[in-house]
């Protein structure tokens, strides 16, 4: 859950790695883990966590299937658009939303309702 507050705070606007590495954050998993859940070999998952080039599309579809999340989310490093942000924004609290704790829940609601009102 702390990458989509994450999102909020920053606009919505991250790079590549910065999403993976968020989503492994909010899942607890590590980079052994995310090469045993896309198939890609754990060297190779550092290499592209740490590179600034993006992946080829290979790649980004078998981060996007372990993660659950469209590949247009890791690849837009750009503003996402509302409808995008509220998609990914819904799916994570239907996934997460009964893991939350009242003050999260509470932070996440505020951070929403200030995005809303700076529109």
């Amino acid at each position: 859950m702390q990458y989509i507050i994450a999102n909020i705070k920053g606009g919505i606007s991250m790079s590549w790695q910065e999403k993976v590495k968020n989503l492994m954050n909010d899942r607890g998993i590590n980079q052994k883990q995310l090469s045993q859940l896309s198939g890609i070999t754990e060297s190779s998952v550092s290499r592209y966590l740490r590179s600034d080039r993006r992946p080829r599309l290979d790649v980004v579809v078998n981060f996007a299937k372990a993660f659950g999340v469209a590949t247009d989310y890791l690849l837009d490093d750009g503003e996402e658009s509302e409808a995008s942000a509220y998609k990914t924004i819904s799916t994570a609290i239907a996934r997460k939303g009964g893991e939350l704790t009242p003050e999260e829940k509470n932070e996440l609601i505020a951070l929403l309702l200030g995005s809303k009102a700076d529109v």
